[in-house]
């Protein structure tokens, strides 16, 4: 009985042994399966897509410079003018008023003037001859003093007169200005877009210190631009008379072409202080394509060209993967590619790893770490990690600097696989796999 015990536990640790070595060549052989890419030389253009409105590139809005109730409205929107055809008629009533005051007030002054003038004469022809008989002896000084103060104040008095004068005609001036404000013309030659009056409405007045209201609008509908928002992170990009591809949305499979002509210098920040804060700059571009189906306000979507380049060598973007790695595995890392190297990669969305997969030596200081992107290069059956430098990108692939050459196979996918995979793993490549959730 004790015989066969302990035959079933010498068989049963067999077992144990067995299962533990193969468990454990199991796992020393494993292959990850990955999807491969070869990096080629290909035309690559990099663009900077926004969204925005379509506006004309010229407009005027028509406000009041006076006060008055309209009483006459002679356009409709739609409606072509040119310049100096009449908008709107305010009413006068109390403008000519004002101006018939200013004009009394001119009369008034002028006949004052004349009065001061002769005062002056006067006063002036009696100093003259008391100074005279001063001279000789034959005036006292009390009576040569009095002709020459009486002259001195008609002198002023005339002065004041001529200041008060013209004065009063300035206001004159200022409310005959007014009154020809009343009646309101096209400083431009173009299509009213837009009208927000009706005859009866008081027309508030534009001032120095208040906005006033809009009336209508004036837009040259022959020149559109569009104007768009560009994320702070991609302004810099942003040059003039950079071309670029407009999308209307009215116009479905139709593009417009276009060119940068204004970018914005003030960001404009929208959701301050939450987690949907963006800053953006705004940028006009050009419709240089002349259509006459275009609308203010229609949306658009401009797709602007900041770079290009002509056979370069590029990767898929998704291959691109960012390691944090002590100094040991920096030194190992950095001898398959020149010193010259770098890893510096803008505006992709490169795989990362967790913390827990990163290459580092057990106990490496953390201060002694550092971050780089590079690539896995799949080079007999293993991926070897190679640090690059790369250029510009488009929506699907990236140019590549330094660090690979023509023909070099990078594991490409999946992404579950980029996140994990580490120096030196061997891999098998089949071509044609997706991730799970991969678009």
């Amino acid at each position: 009985m004790k015989r066969k015990k302990l035959i079933w536990i010498i068989l049963g640790a067999v077992v144990v042994v067995t299962l533990v070595v193969v468990n454990l060549t199991t796992s020393s052989g494993r292959v990850t399966t990955v999807q491969g890419e070869e990096a080629k030389r290909r035309d690559l253009t990099e663009t900077v897509s926004a969204s925005g409105r379509i506006q004309p590139q010229t407009m005027v809005d028509i406000t009041s410079e006076v006060n008055g109730e309209i009483v006459g409205l002679h356009v409709r929107e739609g409606d072509r003018v040119e310049v100096g055809d009449l908008l709107v008629v305010l009413d006068t009533v109390q403008l000519i008023t004002e101006v018939d005051q200013a004009r009394y007030a001119v009369a008034e002054i002028e006949a004052r003037l004349e009065g001061a003038r002769s005062t002056l004469d006067q006063a002036q022809e009696e100093y003259d001859r008391q100074t005279s008989l001063f001279e000789r002896g034959l005036s006292s000084d009390a009576e040569f003093k009095r002709a020459k103060y009486a002259y001195l104040n008609a002198t002023a008095s005339y002065q004041a007169s001529q200041a008060q004068t013209k004065q009063l005609e300035s206001r004159f001036e200022m409310q005959m200005d007014n009154l020809s404000k009343a009646k309101i013309v096209a400083p431009m030659s173009g299509v009213i877009t837009f009208v927000d009056c009706e005859v009866g409405e008081i027309a508030a007045a534009q001032t120095p210190y208040t906005q006033g209201r809009t009336l209508m609008t004036i837009s040259n509908l022959e020149s559109f631009e569009v104007e768009v928002e560009v994320d702070e992170t991609e302004i810099n990009k942003i040059e003039l008379r950079q071309f670029a591809d407009i999308e209307v949305d009215a116009f479905p499979d139709t593009t417009f072409a276009g060119e940068v002509i204004e970018i914005g210098n003030t960001a404009i920040t929208q959701g301050y202080g939450t987690t949907e804060q963006s800053t953006n700059f705004k940028v006009k571009v050009l419709f240089t394509d002349r259509t006459i189906n275009l609308r203010p306000g229609m949306s658009a979507t401009a797709d602007i060209t900041t770079a290009d380049r002509l056979e370069t060598l590029t990767i898929p973007y998704s291959a691109v993967v960012m390691r944090s790695l002590d100094m040991d595995s920096l030194e190992r890392a950095r001898q398959a590619v020149p010193e010259s190297s770098g890893a510096v990669v803008g505006e992709v969305h490169a795989a990362e790893t967790d913390d827990s997969m990163t290459d580092s030596a057990s106990g490496s200081d953390e201060d002694e770490r550092e971050e780089l992107k590079g690539v896995f290069v799949i080079r007999e059956g293993t991926a070897h990690f190679v640090i690059i430098e790369t250029g510009i990108a488009d929506q699907k692939n990236i140019e590549v600097v330094s660090g690979l050459e023509d023909g070099d196979s990078v594991v490409s996918g999946p992404y579950r696989v980029l996140r994990t995979i580490r120096d030196g793993d061997e891999v098998e490549i089949r071509k044609g796999e997706r991730d799970e959730g991969e678009a």
